[in-house]
């Protein structure tokens, strides 16, 4: 009887854990499609909104005039400059992006990928 039981219940654990598996798959799909390049915000954007995004988790930073949320990538800890990245967050980065020669070609081509919208 136990056998029984035991065969009925491994198969919706199974299928439990597969849904489970499926919907971390639909976020990860969702933060994707979510980065286009276009703004995501489009109201307005002000310093004091970008302050409050100032640690590793949730980095918001100023370039160029435009806001981007940088968390996907800064708490990764993947950036080739290591920490240098948090230093920025919640301020306006442009001054420190720019004097980075290297910013010019993969950074600057991954950064509409994190657009919030422009600053006003």
């Amino acid at each position: 009887m136990k056998k029984t039981y035991l065969f009925l219940l491994l198969p919706a654990l199974l299928l439990f854990l597969a849904g489970c598996g499926n919907q971390n798959l639909t976020n990860s799909q969702n933060n994707t499609a979510s980065t286009t390049g276009t703004a995501k915000y489009t109201g307005s954007l002000t310093m004091a909104d970008v302050a409050l995004h100032n640690s590793k988790t949730d980095c918001w930073q100023v370039i160029k005039g435009q806001v981007y949320d940088l968390s996907p990538y800064t708490s990764t800890g993947t950036h080739p400059g290591g920490d240098t990245i948090l230093q920025a967050c919640g301020t306006d980065a442009t001054a420190a992006f720019e004097t980075v020669g290297k910013h010019n070609g993969k950074a600057m081509a991954m950064l509409p990928n994190y657009l919030l919208g422009a600053l006003q």
